[in-house]
Order: structure tokens, then C-alpha cells, then sequence
């Protein structure tokens, strides 16, 4: 207790003589903690329990653990977070009525100097302060889907090179969503696909590979493809795998719309890939074409589950995935029927986006989310009963950016004619050129 006591009176000279502004502490309690945390010199973090094999005695998060873990939910997966700024973390002590206390080793400085220092090379780049609240919330990332490999027909029209670059530099998405099929994916195809995803990659953008069958096949053969695919992608967040596309049906063969067979395969597919070495992030979408309001029917425990919050909740068979690296990808249309087949909203189901209520389904469960295809107007314009819509969608992603990862609107990509309802791009021969319409703005959060 005397060694402990003397720690943290070290650690309290020490924040001292760091600025005020700087010292933020973060509680971190497990119930919802934000899922990157920005800390800066002197900052503390504050767990309800102490970390465990995740942190090495250096200081470094051990090799497995893609985030740092804080333990006080009651499973065992807790719940995992990022630090922004500092890559090691030291063990303080323990603060009666807080809880275990651990310090950045190596944070970064996060207000510029007062005055330039003359240095051989460029100094990096402040980090904005974290936020007084302490939630140092991280906006979501508002992207594109960029189509045509996924095309009827062939991939003719498929992204270039120039395509990326249009959505990435011009249009300023930070989020690519990539359909394509399985059964299109030669050599040739994935070498292209490597040097689109590796300038993505080189801009800061990550990309979300979307396996755009429908198609739900048996566990054997949806970890073969993806063992293989994924393998010639980064494992370091940059890449995405999107399972499947709005899965309609099964090949184990069980019955469209099994709930509980579909998390048992969902659980054997995820925890294959991770036994085979398979790091990448994944993205889950279920039956029913991943809609996110018939994600939770809040069935009677005396009713067979008809939605994929229900199977998650009863499947208590091991962790959906080992490494906690799985979203739940859900999608949105507000036309009626939610079919995406109408550019007008039906808003007898209010002008909400109903994204704050996956949001809150996603957080009561300890889930983090995605939603990889929405889209409430085009280039040409927005109906009236979309734009308050719209806009409640965009603040609904930025308000619940701790759980919801971020958006890939649909309708992008040179594939679509001129005609096409969700269109983002103008017209084919200006659309790198032309001024940016304010339907695309929007979809940008700006």
C-alpha cells in the first residue's frame, strides 16, 4: 500500500507540470465506453478493473489483442478501446472510488508549440485537445459504396483507378464500400483490386470488400474463399470484410430466415477465420436484407427468434468473435417497405432516421455497428418528405459514433445511368469536374 501510495503521488507531481488543458481523466466503466479514446502527456485512463494479459510488462498491448480491453462488463470478452496518441500504457494505481489507474507512456504532444522549433525534419502534426467531456468521441467515417464489380451481366464497368481517386481527392469520402462477386475474383482481378485498396490505404481510407452474392453458403466453403481472398489485403484495419450481401437464403441447407442457424454459422465462419489467421475486421450482416429496424423484434422468450438481436441474445455458445473485431452491418432506405426502390420517403414512420435506435440496441448488447448501404436522394435532388430524414440520419451517425463505426451511401460508381434514383455522381463526362452537388456535400457530414 506504501509502494502504491508513493506511485501515485509521483504521478500527481508529474500531471503538475503538464498545462491544464492537457489533463483530461477517462473512466473507462464498460457500459459503453467510447471505442477511441484521444489522450495526451499527463492524461490518465481509469478501468473498474485492472487490465490483464493484454498489457506486457513493457508496456505494449500483447500480440492478439487489437484493443485494449477493459474488463468490468460482466463477460469475459469486456469491451474493448483504442488510444489515439500513445501506443504504451504504465500501471499507476488503484484509487479507492475510481478504480485502476493507468498513465500514456509514450503520448504525443496535442497542442502546437507555442513557437516554431527549428528541427531538421517537419514536426508532426498537432492533435486537437481532448474534448471536456472526457468522452473524446471520434466522428464516424461517412464513405461511398463505389459499384459495377458486383454488376448483372459482367464487371465491365467496374471502379478504375481514377474512380477511387475521384470519391477519395474530389468528392472527399473517407470510407470505401466495394462490392464485387466471389466467382469473379481471378488473379488478375485481385492484383487490380490490391493496387485500388493500397491507395485507398496510402490516403487514410479504409475499405469495406463486399462479398455481393446474397448468398449464404455452408461454413467450409464461405472460410475457404474468404481464408484465401483476405490474405492478399492488410490486417491492420484498412480492409473490411463484408461476409455477405443481405443473405436470402442458405446452402447448409436450412430454411431463409433460420435466426439460430444463422448465428451458429455466422459464430463457426468468424471463429475459423480467426484460426486460420485472419485478423481483418469483419462485417456481419443477417436475413431479412440486414435492415436495421427489424434487427431487434423484441420476441417473447416463448416465441421462436425472428430477428438477429433475438439470436444473438440466446446463442450464448462462445463469443461472436475472438478477437472482437466483428460489426454488425446494417442497412437503411426510408421508402416504404424500406426496398430501396423509390426515391420518395414514407414518413408515416416519422421524420427520425431510426439509426438512434440501432445505435441503442448495438450499445445495450456491448455490439459495435456499421451500416454499408442508405441513401435518401441523388444528384439531381431530394424529396420533400426526405430532407428532414436526411438530415436526422447524418446527426444520428455523428451522436452515436461511439458504437456506430460509419456510412457507405449507396449509388456511387460510373455503373448507374443518369437516371438511377440513389445516383451520387453528376453526369459521367463533368463529375470530377463539376461543381459538387449539395446532395453529395451532405453525404460527406459536411
Amino acid at each position: 500500500m506504501r509502494d502504491i501510495m508513493r506511485r501515485l503521488l509521483l504521478i500527481g507531481l508529474a500531471l503538475v507540470a503538464v498545462p491544464a488543458t492537457a489533463q483530461t481523466e477517462h473512466i473507462v466503466t464498460g457500459a459503453s465506453p467510447p471505442a477511441r479514446i484521444s489522450v495526451c502527456p499527463g492524461d490518465t485512463l481509469v478501468l473498474k478493473k485492472q487490465m490483464g494479459r493484454d498489457l506486457l510488462a513493457d508496456g505494449t498491448r500483447a500480440a492478439g489483442w487489437p484493443v485494449w480491453n477493459d474488463r468490468s462488463r460482466s463477460n469475459a470478452a469486456g469491451n474493448g478501446f483504442e488510444i489515439i496518441g500513445a501506443t504504451k500504457l504504465r500501471f499507476v494505481g488503484n484509487v479507492q472510488g475510481k478504480g485502476w489507474v493507468y498513465a500514456p507512456v509514450d503520448a504525443r504532444p496535442c497542442a502546437t508549440p507555442a513557437a516554431p522549433v527549428a528541427v531538421a525534419a517537419p514536426a508532426a502534426p498537432a492533435r486537437p485537445a481532448a474534448p471536456a467531456n472526457h468522452t473524446a468521441r471520434v466522428d464516424p467515417l461517412f464513405g461511398a459504396n463505389l459499384s459495377g464489380a458486383e454488376a448483372s451481366g459482367g464487371d465491365a464497368i467496374r471502379p478504375a483507378l481514377d474512380d477511387w481517386k475521384g470519391y477519395i481527392e474530389r468528392y472527399g469520402f473517407k470510407l470505401i464500400r466495394y462490392p464485387f462477386k466471389d466467382d469473379r475474383m481471378t488473379p488478375a482481378r485481385i492484383a487490380e483490386l490490391k493496387v485500388n485498396v493500397a491507395y485507398a490505404r496510402s490516403k487514410g481510407v479504409p475499405v469495406i470488400l463486399d462479398n455481393h452474392t446474397y448468398r449464404w453458403d455452408a461454413p467450409t466453403k464461405a472460410i475457404a474463399f474468404w481464408t484465401g481472398f483476405a490474405r492478399n489485403f492488410p490486417d491492420d484495419g484498412s480492409v473490411i470484410l463484408d461476409l455477405v450481401n443481405e443473405p436470402r437464403g442458405f446452402d447448409d441447407p436450412v430454411l431463409t430466415n433460420d435466426w439460430m442457424q444463422w448465428i451458429r454459422d455466422s459464430k463457426i465462419i468468424i471463429a475459423g477465420l480467426r484460426a486460420n489467421g485472419i485478423k481483418h475486421p469483419i462485417a456481419l450482416e443477417w436475413p431479412q436484407w440486414s435492415a436495421t429496424f427489424r434487427f431487434d423484434k423484441k420476441e417473447g422468450a416463448w416465441k421462436a427468434c425472428e430477428s438477429a438481436g433475438c439470436a444473438l441474445d440466446r446463442d450464448t455458445n462462445g463469443p461472436l468473435d475472438p478477437l472482437n473485431r466483428t460489426y454488425l452491418n446494417g442497412h437503411r432506405y426510408w421508402d416504404k417497405g424500406s426496398s430501396g426502390s423509390s426515391q420518395s420517403c414514407d414518413i408515416t414512420w416519422g421524420e427520425g432516421s431510426g439509426l438512434d435506435d440501432f445505435a441503442a440496441q448495438l450499445r445495450r448488447r456491448g455490439l459495435k455497428g456499421i451500416i454499408t448501404e442508405a441513401a435518401f436522394g441523388a444528384h439531381f435532388g431530394i424529396k420533400d418528405n426526405c430532407k428532414t430524414i436526411g438530415k436526422n440520419a447524418i446527426a444520428d451517425m455523428k451522436a452515436n459514433a461511439d458504437v456506430l463505426y460509419g456510412i457507405t451511401w449507396w449509388g456511387g460508381g460510373r455503373v448507374w445511368p443518369e437516371s438511377y434514383l440513389f445516383k451520387i455522381d453528376g453526369k459521367k463526362a463533368t463529375r470530377y469536374t463539376m461543381p459538387l452537388n449539395p446532395y453529395l456535400m451532405q453525404l460527406t457530414g459536411r
